[in-house]
């Protein structure tokens, strides 16, 4: 798996970017208590800073609703 760059992901770099579609993910199921809903963006956002500053997804929070 390659980064936005064209440069292969380290095995490090894929497991963030797992960790951050496996909270984007739960993000999308129904009927989660709000308190549940709340903790999932604030771990995705700041996910996302991650995933943005290594340059492994081009994606905007806002697309999230984060």
């Amino acid at each position: 798996m390659k980064d936005l760059l064209g440069r292969e992901m380290t095995p490090v770099e894929r497991r963030i970017l797992a960790a951050y579609r496996s909270l984007t993910a739960l993000l999308a199921e129904p009927d989660l208590p709000p308190t549940v809903v709340a903790n999932l963006k604030e771990a995705a956002a700041t996910m996302w800073v991650l995933v943005n500053e290594l340059g492994l997804r081009s994606e905007r929070p806002d697309d999230l609703h984060l």
